[in-house]
């Protein structure tokens, strides 16, 4: 086999690679980075998803360094804040779909995933947040965005303070959604069609074992391990734990992992919600209503977080009561 035709299955994975550092250089897109790597895993297999993880982590190096070049802000600060965690998040990925995880579900894959780009990341984001060059760069943001919008009044130090409580508080719950989304949703488009063009040891008909791990189930059957409903109390009993024991580290870890805990459960409330309005024949006007009703609530506040406090209390419930008829795994 010439190299030229050893290199051919790899042509797509590159371009998704590169598809996905342009995603991360806009603002509007930005949170869709991740999906054409992951769709390029679910249609090629995993070797193929990591060569487009190193295409896009590369890309997004050159370009976050011309930028910060170009703007005279180079540092090792600046760096570990504009290139290290999306590198980290490309990188925990390709590992949540690595055969070698293959007999994990999904849900706990993506933990796990959020675990690792928060160890690898978050130490140097700390260590650049005490740079006084990237301290200054975020007031003088802060400062420019003020005037632009008509809230100059606002403090910037009082911004900045806010700012470093809540990369403490939420950074691994943001990683976590950033890579439950992607793998969801590009597993979910890259399962539409094969690709047939790829070395039978990277098709992705080998998801069990050579290929990717599981991908994601649809919405209906998906179901979290029982086993993370006492990691998700033991989460809340260590937000209970902090009232009355305060300490920074056990606020940030028990807020984080409730947090992303409850973002799994909060969708098998969903799957839930759902085979309960099929059983009572609302499910056509759920399938067409529930999503605009959904995105109305997130909006509105209190009340949204309230229906969502309830999604997420309706699946971990079915954790003992079998609310659905036939409860399949996290596997297709």
């Amino acid at each position: 086999m010439t190299a030229e035709a050893r290199l051919k299955p790899y042509a797509m994975p590159v371009i998704a690679g590169a598809l996905s550092a342009v995603l991360y250089s806009t603002v509007a897109l930005m949170p869709l980075f991740l999906v054409p790597i992951q769709f390029s895993g679910a249609r090629k297999g995993h070797r193929a998803m990591v060569a487009s993880s190193a295409s896009s982590a590369v890309v997004i190096a050159i370009w976050q360094f011309a930028l910060l070049a170009r703007a005279g802000v180079v540092s090792v600060g600046t760096l570990a804040i504009g290139v290290l965690a999306p590198i980290a998040m490309i990188v925990a990925l390709a590992g949540m779909a690595s055969p070698r995880l293959g007999r994990l579900s999904f849900a706990p894959r993506a933990l796990l995933g959020a675990a690792a780009a928060s160890a690898l990341s978050l130490p140097s984001i700390f260590a650049a947040i005490k740079e006084p060059s990237v301290r200054a760069m975020f007031i003088e943001a802060f400062e420019k965005t003020g005037d632009a919008i008509g809230a100059a009044g606002l403090d910037p130090e009082l911004l900045w303070t806010a700012l470093k409580t809540g990369v403490a508080s939420s950074y691994g719950a943001v990683m976590f959604l950033f890579l439950f989304l992607s793998a969801w949703m590009g597993s979910r488009l890259g399962a539409g069609r094969k690709a047939v063009d790829v070395p039978a040891v990277e098709a992705p008909e080998a998801d069990a074992g050579r290929g990717i791990a599981s991908p994601p189930s649809s919405l209906s059957s998906y179901k979290v391990p029982d086993y993370l409903v006492w990691a998700l109390l033991a989460s809340w009993a260590g937000l209970l734990a902090n009232r009355f024991f305060p300490s920074l580290v056990l606020s940030a870890v028990a807020l984080n992992a409730a947090l992303a805990l409850s973002i799994c459960y909060g969708v098998q409330g969903i799957a839930v919600a759902g085979a309960l309005a099929e059983r009572v024949g609302l499910a056509p006007a759920l399938r067409f209503l529930g999503p605009i009703a959904l995105i109305l609530l997130l909006a509105s506040g209190v009340a949204g977080l309230i229906a969502v406090g309830f999604l997420a209390l309706l699946g971990t419930l079915e954790t003992w009561i079998p609310f659905r008829a036939v409860t399949k795994g996290d596997t297709p």
